[in-house]
């Protein structure tokens, strides 16, 4: 199969995304929204973790060149793919058509980072005059925006709010709606990490290594526990377990409802990335290249695996299959039960934007400006020897 490729070039199918006509576009987005990934780690919980899976090995059907490097997490609502990039720009694929029919430079020329609703698409940015808002998917008009604080890290929409980690220690909630806030919490470390929901506590981790659990509906602290450690990552949340990486060796296991530490690891890499967890596994990557894979009950050790280089993403727990990237220019794929090596796909670039999964497609980017999307064939992909050690 011949992957179709599609540059900034083929101005035919690029349509600015605001500003350009005088009347907004108006778009009916595709139909197939079961598996949309609306948010950074598909879910509220920020678990990375989807049953369906993909048969390997993979074959490249489409390829899109950006006018920058890809940020670390693209957001896809009705078959709607938003990718922000690093110069500023973001930019809609239609995953049905592989086309790009919008784009939208951000204010200051900042990249974003997004969360989407079946209608609407929020953006947070680091910097400028409002740094929060809020566009109509369909008619392409804003709804709002306000100055939320510099925001560095991926917003969250339950319902009808919209939560927000600010890098300058403090934690929001807004009404979607109007972008009213309804409660500010303040905290005594700078926020790398996205907030994570479950059961209506909202879990926010800092730098200075403390983790808060919050009311969702008040904002109200239930409790805070400190790990002593430096948090960038943002942790995920199942099973009411809170598993967070540390930037110095750990990653640790809390209790959703009272903060309490069920138990902790110590690796030989520091975690800058968010875990995946399932029923039976939560799997991250550490700087040291190794993806580990533990008991989520225990922490026991299940297997580790070794790419040739620094890990650069999340991984993504497909069924029965891991996948991530690395600064190896290398998009792997894993067997979940045992850790081996099933299939590794060379790019162009260091792959440092989170692989996510929709429609039988895998969808990833790497530096070089590259989006790649795979899907299932009988033949072509590589397929490589264990590197398991």
């Amino acid at each position: 199969m011949t992957p179709r490729i599609h540059t900034l070039f083929f101005t035919s199918l690029l349509v600015l995304f605001a500003g350009c006509s005088k009347a907004p576009l108006q778009l009916k987005p595709p139909s197939n929204s079961s598996a949309d990934w609306r948010a950074m780690g598909f879910d509220a919980g920020r678990t990375s973790a989807v049953e369906e899976t993909l048969a390997l090995p993979l074959v490249e059907i489409a390829k899109f060149k950006f006018s920058s490097a890809v940020s670390q997490n693209v957001v896809i609502s009705r078959g709607l793919m938003f990718v922000p990039t690093l110069d500023g720009r973001l930019y809609m694929v239609d995953l049905e058509k592989h086309e790009i029919v919008r784009k939208k430079k951000l204010p200051q020329g900042n990249a974003g980072t997004l969360a989407a609703t079946p209608n609407s698409i929020m953006i947070a940015l680091r910097f400028g005059k409002n740094t929060l808002y809020h566009y109509d998917i369909v008619t392409n008009k804003q709804l709002w925006g306000i100055d939320a604080g510099d925001i560095a890290s991926e917003p969250l929409i339950s319902d009808s709010v919209v939560f927000i980690t600010a890098l300058y220690q403090h934690v929001d909630a807004y009404h979607l709606k109007d972008g009213q806030r309804r409660w500010q919490f303040k905290t005594t470390g700078q926020l790398h990490a996205s907030p994570v929901l479950s059961e209506g506590i909202l879990v926010v981790a800092a730098s200075d290594g403390k983790i808060y659990g919050l009311r969702a509906e008040t904002g109200k602290k239930i409790w805070e526990t400190d790990l002593q450690q430096p948090i960038l990552a943002t942790p995920a949340v199942h099973r009411q377990r809170v598993f967070v990486g540390t930037a110095r060796n750990q990653l640790v296991a809390l209790n959703l409802l009272n903060g309490a530490v069920i138990w902790r690891t110590a690796n030989e890499g520091r975690v800058f990335h968010s875990p995946a967890v399932n029923d039976s596994l939560v799997v991250f990557g550490c700087a040291d290249g190794r993806l580990r894979a533990l008991v989520p009950e225990s922490g026991r050790l299940k297997w580790e695996s070794r790419a040739l280089s620094v890990i650069g993403t999340a991984p993504l727990l497909a069924g029965d299959k891991v996948f991530f990237g690395a600064l190896d220019r290398h998009l792997y794929a894993l067997r979940a039960h045992d850790g081996d090596l099933m299939w590794r796909q060379e790019l162009r670039g260091r792959v440092r934007t989170n692989p996510i999964l929709w429609n039988n497609q895998l969808i990833v980017a790497c530096e070089d400006r590259d989006l790649y999307i795979f899907g299932q064939s009988s033949n072509g992909g590589q397929m490589s020897e264990n590197f398991r050690n």
